[in-house]
């Protein structure tokens, strides 16, 4: 199977209408984007789904795969959650490659609301054989 890039994303796809539009950026050895969950994607009331948030979190550490000039993958996402992440307040992404050993790469990520982590985790990304990943 062939991972193409439409750019249609739902979290970064300049080119989805629905989208969330997150712009990352490299800030020293992290990965940073923010954005702010909107009430759709609640679970409880004001609380974004803990679905949502293990998307944002693949989504920064998938962004800082790349930003480190690699292509790959999520292999496996481990998510834990600290604190309530609340729909519309800005959150700030931050992410980094910790290791890569062949095709396996480790990342970790956190999502920072109002000074303090609401969830981190850490991801386990595979480099696709050659050609698989297309813009």
């Amino acid at each position: 199977m062939a991972f193409v890039d439409n750019n249609r994303c739902f979290l970064c796809g300049k080119d989805n209408p629905i989208g969330l539009k997150i712009d990352f950026r490299k800030e020293g050895e992290y990965t940073v984007g923010e954005t702010v969950v909107p009430w759709f994607f609640q679970g409880f009331q004001g609380v974004a789904h803990g679905g949502i948030v293990a998307s944002l979190l693949d989504e920064v550490m998938s962004h800082s795969v790349k930003s480190d000039g690699l292509l790959a993958v999520t292999g496996s996402l481990e998510v834990k959650y600290h604190h309530p992440c609340l729909t519309g307040h800005p959150v700030l992404l931050r992410g980094k490659v910790e290791k890569v050993s062949g095709r396996i790469i480790e990342v970790f990520g956190e999502i920072v609301q109002d000074g303090k982590v609401v969830a981190s985790g850490k991801g386990i990304f595979v480099i696709p054989r050659q050609g698989v990943i297309r813009k």
